[in-house]
């Protein structure tokens, strides 16, 4: 009797905790309290999702889309049903935030829904769209306070409920031991109870199994985002190279003024394009930690000098003044990156210059009074300045303070978050002050420490005798710039051989001896980095040759990888012969200076790179038709001989081994390797030449052989047989009659 009342007092309160427990674990399963926080967050970004389709309506209006545009916000509106509905509601209608927010959310239906009645009269409207758009991004930062406010009631209701199995657990424990104690009975308890701890030590050590393995995916994801930077920039870039290449050497021929005006513009928005391209990879070469400053000995008055002479030019075409003022205190030699403290300058006053309509700027450089050595760069203007809420959000990636006047203006809104971070990179920090209507003055401080004067290489003089002929072997799949490094080669005075593949490459180094190698770094069947390593591996004197990678690639990565399998050199894309030249040089197959190409005094001005020019802005009324750039084409049509442009045509069009043809043929066979290698390099082709409509469908075509599993569908086969038929027309037509 004694021992089945100890029994029942002991298991009674046993049995009470288990049932707590229970009531706990089903009233979290029940009510589903994480999905809270979960319905706060698909809340935000589907306010973010339609924001964002409000801005590509915003720019493609008035051909944008009213019913996808009105789909976009009933969803939206679908979110705030969920969570003003949702189980456990409970644990947010205790903070003031979450009324305020619905109460908004509420107003802002009450102001949307009349125009969401007629969604394509809200697409032809911009204004519309515009206050549609400023309502949402008002909504944003209250969305996401929301979400993180949802994140902590979920944490302090588990909090509370671990709290409460934390206490349930020490109380079944004694008691536990009590009935060790007075029964031997008991032990079978305890070890159940055990035994439940062994089971949820196992689920603990499978969710940190679990842990571990998310780890490896994202930084697997990181390293995916590495590779896809550099396929994006190669992508992008390797055009460039034929297309700044051919109006290099177009401009070394006879050409009349307006002809001359005609090549500059379409090197000016070339160079506009590649440095929008610029921005962006840069940005994205921060996020992933990549970017490195290359530091050396800079003369700091002759950076300045150079942006000064460049930017006047700019600043008369506005009718501005821009004056710019050196200390003289400055030390004359410092340690910094040229190119990036060049590109702070051009992004800072160019800005300035932008959002100035009359008056001028100031540019001052003085001694960093106080802490580490260095200077402050201060840049004011008189333009239309800016009230605090703009000033707060300055620095936010592609944040436009006045959108119309930054459609009127350009620019990718990147340039001051690049030098914001290129500051702090260099020690330094940008500071801004302004009012609107009067001005904006912005403070740079960067921490450049004075270093003693290079001693200046001795440059020899030309000379009338023959530069070293050398034998050159060049891989590069594509055709233009196969056609653009033959003539570069042969006005450089050497011999070439060319091949598409690193494999092909191979062969022609067991064939004959070249005293160097040119490699592009994305090529079909071998790369370059695959080759260089079949290279090296060679037996004999051809493992020691020269090998010179041209990239576009802008991961630090890239380098280092190629210098470990043996890479002697880099050139960047888009080629240049100066850049060509130097890479030579440096590999010792240079006998002197080329007279074209013999680099400045180190106390003058140094050549600039595509991140420093300061932009142009496109013409906006050049809209290409929907299947041929005509002007792309006839510019492509006048730089090559006759020969070789039918050549070029006719390896695109011409069956049965064309490159459309051999695509067409992998379509109906399905041979998805085939078709993915054909479909990149026609778009590749097609892009360059400016038939529109074909990269378009290549492109396609692309994707689906590379990212899904889909069967090829039959009419995409018959639009690209379409699309191959108008664009040979189409080219036919602008043969006969150019555009001028």
């Amino acid at each position: 009797m004694a021992a089945a009342t100890v029994l029942a007092i002991t298991l009674t309160p046993l049995g009470w905790i288990q049932w707590r427990q229970f009531r706990l674990l089903d009233d979290v399963s029940t009510n589903q309290v994480d999905s809270i926080m979960w319905q706060a967050y698909q809340l935000e970004r589907e306010l973010g999702r339609l924001g964002q389709a409000i801005e590509e309506a915003s720019a493609a209006a008035p051909e944008a889309d009213g019913p996808a545009l009105l789909e976009r916000y009933e969803i939206f509106l679908s979110r705030i049903h969920l969570l003003s509905n949702i189980p456990r509601r409970d644990l947010l209608e205790s903070s003031p935030l979450y009324a305020s927010t619905l109460e908004r959310l509420k107003a802002f239906q009450d102001m949307a829904d009349p125009l969401f009645l007629q969604p394509q009269a809200l697409t032809d409207s911009p204004a519309q769209l515009r206050a549609l758009g400023q309502r949402v991004a008002q909504l944003q930062p209250d969305l996401g306070e929301l979400t993180r406010e949802a994140n902590r009631a979920v944490a302090r209701f588990v909090d509370e409920r671990n709290a409460q199995l934390r206490q349930q657990g020490l109380l079944v424990i004694a008691l536990a031991g009590v009935q060790c104690l007075v029964l031997l009975l008991f032990v079978g308890l305890l070890v159940r109870h055990i035994r439940r701890q062994h089971t949820q030590y196992a689920r603990l050590q499978k969710l940190s199994d679990d842990l571990t393995e998310a780890r490896d995916q994202a930084e697997a994801a990181n390293r995916g985002k590495s590779a896809f930077l550099a396929n994006m920039s190669h992508e992008v870039r390797t055009p460039f190279q034929g297309l700044l290449g051919m109006l290099n050497l177009l401009d070394d021929s006879v050409l009349s003024s307006q002809q001359r005006d005609h090549l500059q513009t379409a090197r000016d928005s070339a160079l506009h394009l590649l440095g929008v391209l610029n921005d962006i990879l840069d940005v994205s070469t921060m996020e992933s930690g990549t970017l490195k400053l290359s530091v050396a000995p800079v003369h700091l008055r002759s950076v300045v000098q150079e942006v000064d002479g460049l930017m006047q030019v700019a600043a008369r075409d506005r009718g501005l003044t821009l004056d710019m003022t050196i200390g003289a205190d400055l030390p004359p030699w410092v340690a910094a990156d040229a190119t990036r403290l060049r590109q702070i300058l051009f992004n800072l006053i160019n800005n300035a210059l932008k959002f100035t309509l009359q008056g001028g700027v100031i540019v001052e450089l003085a001694t960093a009074p106080d802490g580490p050595p260095g200077v402050v760069l201060t840049v004011r203007d008189t333009g239309v300045g800016m009230d605090g809420e703009t000033i707060k959000r300055l620095f936010t990636r592609f944040y436009q303070a006045d959108s119309s006047l930054r459609r009127r203006i350009g620019g990718t809104g990147l340039g001051l978050e690049i030098s914001l971070n290129l500051a702090r990179m260099m020690g330094g920090d940008i500071q801004v002050s302004s009012q609107p209507g009067v001005g904006s003055v912005f403070r740079v401080t960067l921490v450049l420490p004075e270093v003693c004067a290079p001693a200046q290489a001795e440059v020899e003089a030309p000379d009338s005798s023959p530069t070293r002929k050398l034998r050159v072997l060049v891989a590069e799949d594509h055709p233009i710039n196969l056609k653009y490094m033959s003539v570069l080669l042969d006005k450089m005075g050497h011999q070439a051989t060319f091949c598409e593949n690193g494999q092909q490459a191979l062969h022609w180094l067991r064939q004959k001896r070249y005293d160097v190698v040119l490699l592009d770094y994305h090529m079909p069947v071998l790369d370059g980095l695959a080759t260089t390593r079949a290279i090296r591996a060679m037996e004999g004197p051809v493992a020691d040759i020269k090998i010179i990678l041209v990239t576009a690639d802008v991961v630090n990565d890239t380098r280092k990888q190629a210098r470990d399998v043996g890479v002697n050199e880099f050139t960047s894309k888009p080629l240049q012969a100066d850049d060509l030249w130097r890479a030579l040089a440096r590999c010792g197959l240079l006998e002197r200076p080329e007279p074209s190409a013999v680099r400045p005094d180190t106390t003058g001005p140094l050549p600039l790179s595509a991140h420093e020019l300061p932009l142009r802005q496109s013409d906006p009324a050049r809209a290409p038709s929907a299947l041929i750039n005509a002007e792309t084409y006839t510019e492509v049509l006048s730089m090559m001989p006759e020969d070789s442009m039918g050549e070029l045509l006719k390896s695109l069009f011409e069956a049965p081994h064309g490159t459309v043809h051999e695509l067409l043929h992998a379509m109906a066979g399905d041979d998805r390797k085939t078709m993915a290698y054909q479909a990149h390099k026609l778009k590749g082709s097609a892009m360059l030449m400016g038939f529109h409509a074909l990269v378009k469908t290549t492109a396609q075509v692309e994707y689906l052989a590379t990212h899904t599993q889909d069967p090829i569908p039959d009419a995409l086969r018959q639009q690209l047989w379409h699309e191959m038929e108008l664009t040979q027309n189409a080219a036919y037509r602008l043969e006969r009659h150019p555009v001028i």
